[in-house]
């Protein structure tokens, strides 16, 4: 159960970061995934203490990058900023977003600002004592969100970079056919595996939903990367829309009996 993390993103507005922590300590799982909005509402140093005073570790830092959407310089302060919060938290990793394609760029020019961008964070990272982790993004949002899409190229993108691994995400990555056994040939970049399941309500729009339910055999896929050995957390990620009327302590309760039924063999 310790290798279960909940990321912070589940919580709404009216539920509170201590309260988000509390929860997820009394569900069993050991780690938790940080947001911008928990550094900015207490500051990495005292978030440090609450996590540290419940034994919680970090599993992901959310998120740096968004490189092939900015038209200035392509590592800014919010870049620098979460990578001295990620060394604050001992983060297991800072996610990386790649950025939308928007109108303006062809696919070749964003990611290669993808690219640059990337190596120039690295460096930074590198001498802060950080991890970077990119994640690659359905295609859906190609535009909007994430130029780099496919599992093989982002192993592409990160190939000669020292320090970059990837954040795989169930919801942007469950459709590729390379997600069951990436560990068998590169478990040492993969940083973090994010799980939630996935339904999809509409033709090429899927969304996140509970562990328990959806398209997608977590079960499956979780041996899988045991069975490639696999040693790090399993990260799960919802939005409080995906709750759909549900309380955000269902979610996570949903997420422990699953993971608890997994480790019993059942």
């Amino acid at each position: 159960m310790n290798r279960l993390s909940i990321n912070h993103y589940i919580c709404p507005d009216d539920v509170t970061l201590s309260e988000f922590l509390d929860a997820t300590v009394a569900v069993g799982a050991g780690a938790v995934g940080v947001t911008a909005r928990a550094i900015a509402e207490v500051g990495a140093g005292p978030l440090k203490a609450m996590l540290d005073a419940r034994g919680l570790a970090v599993s992901s830092l959310n998120s740096a990058g968004y490189f092939a959407a900015k038209d200035g310089a392509l590592v800014d302060g919010h870049d620098r900023r979460m990578v001295e919060a990620a060394a604050v938290l001992d983060a297991g990793a800072l996610c990386v977003i790649s950025g939308g394609r928007g109108p303006a760029r062809s696919l070749e020019a964003a990611q290669s600002r993808v690219r640059d961008g990337l190596h120039a964070l690295a460096e930074i990272a590198r001498a802060a004592g950080v991890r970077l982790g990119v994640e690659p993004i359905h295609p859906v949002d190609l535009m909007t969100k994430g130029c780099v899409n496919s599992i093989a190229d982002t192993l592409a993108l990160i190939e000669d970079i020292d320090g970059v691994g990837m954040i795989l995400d169930v919801n942007h990555s469950w459709w590729d056919p390379a997600l069951p056994r990436v560990c068998r040939r590169h478990r040492d970049r993969v940083a973090l595996l994010q799980i939630c399941n996935v339904v999809e309500p509409e033709p090429s729009r899927p969304r996140r939903e509970f562990l328990s339910e959806g398209l997608v055999d977590i079960a499956g896929l979780i041996a899988g990367f045991e069975a490639d050995f696999y040693t790090g957390l399993y990260e799960f990620e919802i939005f409080p829309p995906d709750l759909r009327g549900r309380p955000f302590g269902q979610a996570l309760e949903d997420a422990a009996r699953f993971m608890r039924a997994l480790a019993a063999g059942s």
